[in-house]
């Protein structure tokens, strides 16, 4: 592996947190495109953008508590010719700063890279004002905007590849959680196109972000049951892979979404809107309900909102009934 290039695991040999793979990937990338400019809303110690402000000082602008100019900031940088990551929490990227980011950025289509951090549930009992279970829903419906959410630091990394690959605005989140290993570390993402990441014949278990690592765990507790559950997983959000979509659900005849987000107007949104157009099957949806999410553990608040990979084998008994 040449010098430059990050493991996904620390020392220990264990996945690193992901957000850790989110500063150093900026580094990485940052070493590699001059023009790339990382901006902060006071939240770069939290983020792990404090990495690439400790590489390129000069290349990191401190905006303050100020969300509206950090992403103002960053469209008048885009159309000057640089690449901008104005990094904050996902909760103030898709509500305080919308306006900006949807009139601003999407609009004149400029070429903004927005990291979303701190996505759904594991947020450290930051309550409702920060557990964050809309953005998918908010930035899947701006035109021009790409959404992605990654199934582990690899995938992490790709997705930041691939964003600084292409011209456009792109908004990608970051769980603040350790995900176990899904690919190999010289995995490739492509927009609008999904992975198949395991086979089966029975059911579909669609899922995005780390949502994928528990469909795993719950084809796993399906398996002793002798249901063969196929996961497929869908880091691209937007543009979504329909062709695939399309061909599990019409193979296993039945599916379930799974999203670290709400569950309205969001991921499994996405997945029944293809279904719904191209092979209408019974689906049950796996995310929060039509509710704020308190503060709790994260363990907690996964059993709470019925999102554990339990959760998931149930709604997948109970779709294989409705076949």
């Amino acid at each position: 592996m040449a010098a430059n290039k990050q493991s996904f695991e620390a020392s220990n040999g264990k996945p690193q947190e992901m957000r850790d793979v989110f500063g150093h990937t900026l580094v990485e990338l940052g070493r590699e495109f001059p023009q790339m400019l990382v901006l902060d809303a006071d939240l770069h110690t939290s983020s792990k953008a404090l990495f690439f402000k400790q590489a390129f000082p000069n290349r990191f602008i401190q905006v303050g508590i100020a969300e509206q100019n950090l992403f103002g900031i960053a469209a008048g940088l885009a159309l000057t010719g640089f690449i901008p990551f104005p990094s904050t929490f996902a909760a103030f990227a898709s509500r305080r700063a919308l306006d900006q980011v949807a009139i601003s950025i999407c609009y004149p289509r400029l070429n903004v890279k927005i990291p979303g951090s701190y996505v759904g549930i594991p947020t450290s009992r930051a309550g409702s004002s920060h557990n964050c279970i809309e953005d998918i829903a908010v930035m899947r419906s701006l035109p021009n905007m790409r959404v992605a959410d990654p199934g582990d630091g690899a995938d992490l990394r790709a997705i930041m590849r691939a964003a600084v690959d292409i011209d456009g605005p792109v908004y990608f989140r970051i769980p603040r959680y350790t995900l176990p290993r899904l690919f190999p570390e010289d995995h490739r993402f492509e927009w609008g196109k999904g992975a198949l990441v395991r086979h089966g014949k029975d059911v579909t278990l669609f899922g995005t972000g780390l949502m994928t690592n528990f469909c795993m765990q719950a084809a796993c507790l399906l398996e002793s049951e002798h249901i063969e559950a196929e996961v497929v997983h869908l880091a691209s959000i937007k543009p979504i892979d329909r062709d695939l979509i399309a061909s599990s659900a019409s193979h296993t005849g039945c599916a379930v979404t799974a999203e670290n987000a709400t569950i309205l107007g969001g991921f499994g949104s996405a997945v029944c809107e293809v279904l719904g157009e191209l092979c209408p099957v019974p689906v049950e949806r796996i995310g929060v309900r039509d509710r704020w999410v308190d503060s709790g553990g994260i363990q907690e608040l996964f059993e709470h909102h019925g999102m554990t990979p339990e959760d998931i084998a149930a709604a997948a008994r109970k779709v294989i009934n409705r076949k």
